[in-house]
């Protein structure tokens, strides 16, 4: 009698608790699986911005240069998701891996994984805007005034600032010589509808303007002026910071630093880093007012 009444007791227990039984595992299921998807998608984003920084920067700078620059591509992002604008790219793992060997990606990649976690969500803050960061390889001793050439002054973090540092890098200077008919027919090609004089240099093209940091802003071309970026792209020189002058029949042009000026000097960064500055010290020396703060989404 003891074990039927036992036996009724069990059943009365189980169909009483079992739509929460139920309920429960297939909650739990839910939020696991809920809990799993948001796993997947922070590793997808901490593996996106070590392929963007294994694009952006030379993968034998120190640590610190590469956490400034790890700070710098999450601010981009953002800031391009949030003005609905194209967002950087970086490489692909498999080639990353193939431009090292195996050994030396899983090494890069994994000094790459501690810079993105060791500044997991910070971004750079102006005025509590996420803020978008200019950079370049090398600059040509001081980086360049954004106001120079922008009127509004839509970033006014962007300052020029010593980097006296990137007069030791072997790309600081760059001396070139072409032939005055190479010279001339370069600008021809690039301009069909203007009359460029044979021999005379200084007529063919002259700088007419430069920053406050000798970044060259206008050229002079017979009945056209252009930008110095332009001009710089005509000839593919290196910076917009260049000189030009006739010599023994020829046109010397002396092209200073690499990239145009803007924001963090990555050459600059890795020796500051070399000196003991931190990533946080980096960005607030090349962007003048910034904050670094996590960003909250």
């Amino acid at each position: 009698m003891m074990e039927r009444l036992k036996t009724v007791l069990s059943l009365v227990i189980i169909i009483i608790f079992l739509p929460y039984l139920v309920t429960f595992v297939v909650q739990g299921d839910f939020l696991n699986h809920t809990q799993g998807r948001g796993e997947e998608l922070s590793e997808s984003d901490t593996e996106r911005l070590i392929f963007l920084l294994a694009n952006e920067m030379p993968l034998t700078y120190e640590k610190e240069a590469f956490k400034a620059q790890a700070v710098i591509a999450r601010s981009n992002l953002a800031y391009a998701k949030e003005h609905d604008q194209a967002e950087p790219e970086g490489v692909s793992r498999e080639e990353m891996r193939e431009r090292l060997g195996v050994e030396e990606f899983q090494k890069c990649y994994d000094m790459l994984r501690s810079c993105v976690e060791e500044t997991a969500n910070e971004v750079a803050m102006y005025k509590k805007k996420v803020a978008h960061l200019p950079y370049h390889f090398v600059s040509a001793g001081r980086t360049r005034n954004l106001s120079d050439v922008d009127e509004k002054d839509s970033m006014p973090y962007i300052k020029s600032v010593s980097s006296a540092q990137d007069l030791q890098s072997e790309r600081f200077l760059k001396i070139e010589f072409i032939s005055k008919k190479q010279f001339r027919n370069t600008l021809k090609e690039a301009y069909p509808d203007l009359d460029f004089p044979e021999n005379d240099v200084e007529k063919m093209a002259s700088v007419e303007k430069r920053d406050s940091s000798s970044y060259v802003l206008v050229v002079n071309l017979p009945g056209k002026k252009v930008s110095g970026e332009e001009f710089r792209n005509v000839f593919s020189l290196h910076s917009p910071c260049f000189s030009m002058k006739e010599t023994d029949g020829q046109v010397r042009i002396v092209t200073k630093g690499y990239g145009q000026g803007y924001g963090m000097s990555q050459y600059g960064a890795n020796e500051m880093a070399k000196e003991g500055s931190t990533y946080r010290e980096i960005l607030e020396h090349y962007y003048s007012g910034i904050r670094i703060k996590e960003l909250r989404t």
